[in-house]
């Protein structure tokens, strides 16, 4: 008997196979990026693949090759916060968070094949399962601080616990991945933890995963790594990015030399000053929180940030516009004040 769920949404394909339970970003087209839709689609199955006793394991992946999935769908977002009524917006972050959770909460195995780009909200349906399989193509990247926002999806916490990396250089590593959008390499993911394996024919994985079970398709992948820049420099990371007074860290990336130092100056560059004050106070508070106290703080930072100027003009900048020329307010951090300081640092650890 087919126990399949009918899925929500064209643009998420749901199957339930040999046992597996298989979630399917479709949207090639939008390099998967997630709307509202798929959204409560992926929500939906992963509610009916919990109650099934057919299936003993969930399987996430997606169509094309380009991109395990780019983001979130902001542009949309955008569009409604500026009509005035934020309720869109509101609605769409907190089932996503939601659906973030569940997937980290889920009794059963899942196992996430990220081929391709991974932004946003794509580690959000992918760093909170249990495996997490990468490809030579992979690369991820939270780069939230250029369209004035915050880092979300529940990454603030998966980024101040990647298992690991040594405990007492967590959180600034964390930090230093929020704020300056560094994009993970395979052998970053490898050595962080936050891939557990990668193998060289994503497709042949998923076709054993289903036929056979994630034993016998993990037997084909590896968990060694290359090089890792970040953990090159993780001394330098963890002195540079410790701590929660973000113009101090902000003043020793500004007296640092070399190239690596020039690079994260460079990144750091097209961000908003009040996303990076914010994304200090909320790192923090997420590397001493639960995945969940994580969520609800970046529902509650991100509904403040979205009620300003600057969550529109970096979208307007990045993706709607694409000058990459926003006009933040203020425009450098020296410029936030001690009210703006205080009101993020409230919001945090009262959501």
């Amino acid at each position: 008997m087919d126990t399949t769920p009918a899925s929500q949404s064209p643009l998420v394909r749901v199957e339930s196979l040999h046992g597996a339970g298989v979630i399917t970003l479709d949207r090639p087209k939008a390099l998967n990026a997630l709307n509202h839709e798929m959204i409560t689609a992926i929500a939906a199955a992963l509610e009916a693949f919990r109650h099934d006793d057919a299936v003993d394991r969930v399987l996430l992946c997606s169509a094309g090759e380009k991109a395990y999935c780019a983001g979130g769908d902001v542009r949309s977002v955008r569009d409604s916060d500026l009509t005035g009524d934020f309720t869109a917006g509101d609605d769409l972050f907190r089932d996503e968070y939601d659906m973030n959770h569940a997937l980290a909460s889920f009794p059963k195995p899942t196992v996430a094949v990220v081929d391709g780009i991974a932004m946003g909200g794509g580690l959000g349906v992918s760093a909170h399962a249990d495996i997490r399989v990468i490809t030579d193509r992979t690369w991820q990247s939270m780069p939230e601080m250029a369209i004035g926002f915050i880092t979300d999806v529940g990454i603030s916490h998966a980024f101040t616990h990647l298992p690991n990396v040594p405990e007492e250089s967590r959180a600034a590593l964390g930090l230093f991945l929020a704020t300056t959008g560094y994009r993970l390499t395979p052998d970053d993911l490898l050595w962080s933890g936050l891939a557990t394996h990668l193998t060289a024919e994503p497709a042949a994985f998923r076709s054993v995963l289903v036929e056979d079970g994630t034993e016998a398709a993990l037997s084909g992948t590896t968990t060694g790594h290359g090089d890792s820049v970040i953990a090159g420099n993780l001394g330098w990371i963890t002195a540079t990015f410790s701590g929660e007074d973000w113009s101090a860290i902000e003043r020793r990336v500004g007296d640092a030399e070399g190239d690596f130092a020039d690079g994260v100056r460079g990144m750091l560059a097209p961000a908003n000053p009040l996303s990076l004050v914010a994304a200090t106070a909320l790192l923090n508070h997420a590397a001493r929180s639960t995945l969940r106290e994580a969520l609800d703080a970046e529902l509650a930072l991100g509904k403040l940030l979205r009620r300003q100027s600057n969550f529109p003009e970096g979208v307007r900048a990045v993706l709607v516009d694409k000058d990459r020329q926003a006009h933040f307010d203020p425009a450098t951090t020296a410029e936030v004040t001690e009210t703006q300081v205080a009101e993020i640092r409230r919001t945090v650890e009262r959501s």
